[in-house]
């Protein structure tokens, strides 16, 4: 059992690193469709960002419920 949040914890890097590279590339192409010099990039970062991080609170609630039982 303890295995498993080992590898929960190791996604969440993964995650965190698909996410980075996902929203430089959403965030470039908005970029260069509106011509927002950069607001696209930074937008797309803090969204993603704070999704994460609302993701990984879910989680760790989830996780600390389930050790609990």
């Amino acid at each position: 059992m303890k295995d498993s949040k080992y590898l929960v914890f190791i996604g969440m890097g993964f995650e965190l690193v698909g996410l980075v590279l996902a929203s430089v590339y959403v965030g470039q192409y908005l970029d260069t469709k509106f011509e927002l010099k950069g607001l696209g990039i930074v937008s797309m970062m803090v969204l993603g960002l704070v999704g994460w991080l609302v993701h990984i609170v879910q989680l760790v609630k989830n996780m600390d419920k389930n050790s609990d039982s």
